[in-house]
């Protein structure tokens, strides 16, 4: 009895295939995937009062969730754990006030820069507040990266002032050559001279406090405590951190024109706050 075998089909080789199949795609199937268009921010915003004693993590969540509360279309990052696109400039020590925070954010859409302000505020508890709003250009760094220094006003709590002429030895201190001191690293300490750090200078003998514009990038930072720490011990006296009351009046961005390398506020229309600082 003769039977009939079925018939074998060949098929291409599986590169050949691939490529077949490929040649087979009709062209309106090819998507080409777009960004949408975002708007990037920055915002100015003081920390006073009560909260002043919260840390930066803290006020991270506290921004993501006012944020939430405003109904702002915040950009989210992708993959499997978005969260909202913020930056921060830099953290303010637990303790410390401020006039001069600032916030990098990017929104999908908006009606105005001053419409995210306003609506930011009304959720805002008492001690933060949005003192300021600015429009990036896309391309625009974040602010940490341009961070170049910060101006404070510092003085001594009510229950500890010095029983001595502090601001006179504070400015016969700064007027040294140099002013060593050794910084901790994530490496070890390091030897600095501080004096360079120092970019400006300004004591109030009423108030009893004094303003200094220190540096505060990526390559450079002079802390209030640190300079206060080594001020004390070139008088032979024990320091403590806690003593002194430290309010950050601004953070200033870095750049350059024909006159040089200068700093000035983030946000600012007046070139008369602009510091050249390489001489």
């Amino acid at each position: 009895m003769s039977g009939t075998h079925p018939r074998k089909e060949s098929h291409p080789p599986i590169a050949g295939r691939a490529a077949l199949d490929a040649a087979l795609l009709p062209t309106e199937l090819v998507f080409v995937r777009r960004r949408r268009p975002v708007n990037k921010l920055r915002l100015k915003f003081s920390k006073n009062g009560p909260i002043k004693f919260i840390g930066h993590l803290d006020v991270m969540r506290y921004f993501q969730k006012a944020i939430r509360r405003a109904e702002i279309d915040v950009k989210y990052t992708e993959g499997y754990s978005p969260h909202q696109v913020l930056s921060f400039a830099q953290p303010l020590s637990v303790g410390a006030t401020s006039d001069g925070e600032y916030l990098d954010m990017t929104v999908n859409s908006m009606k105005s820069p001053e419409d995210i302000m306003d609506k930011l505020n009304a959720v805002m508890n008492e001690g933060i507040k949005i003192l300021a709003i600015k429009e990036l250009d896309p391309k625009e760094e974040k602010a940490m990266t341009l961070s170049g220094a910060a101006r404070y006003r510092i003085g001594f709590r009510a229950n500890s002032r010095p029983d001595f002429d502090w601001i006179r030895a504070f400015d016969e201190y700064l007027s040294s050559d140099k002013l060593p001191a050794l910084k901790k690293t994530k490496s070890g300490e390091k030897e600095i001279d501080m004096k360079g750090m120092i970019y400006s200078y300004s004591p109030d003998n009423n108030d009893q406090t004094v303003e200094l514009l220190l540096a505060m990038s990526s390559s450079a930072t002079l802390k209030p405590t640190l300079l206060f720490e080594y001020f004390y011990k070139s008088l032979g006296k024990e320091f403590d951190p806690v003593w002194l009351d430290i309010h950050r009046i601004d953070i200033y961005r870095s750049g350059a024109d024909d006159k040089g390398s200068y700093i000035e506020p983030f946000i600012t229309d007046d070139i008369s706050e602009r510091v050249y600082i390489d001489g």
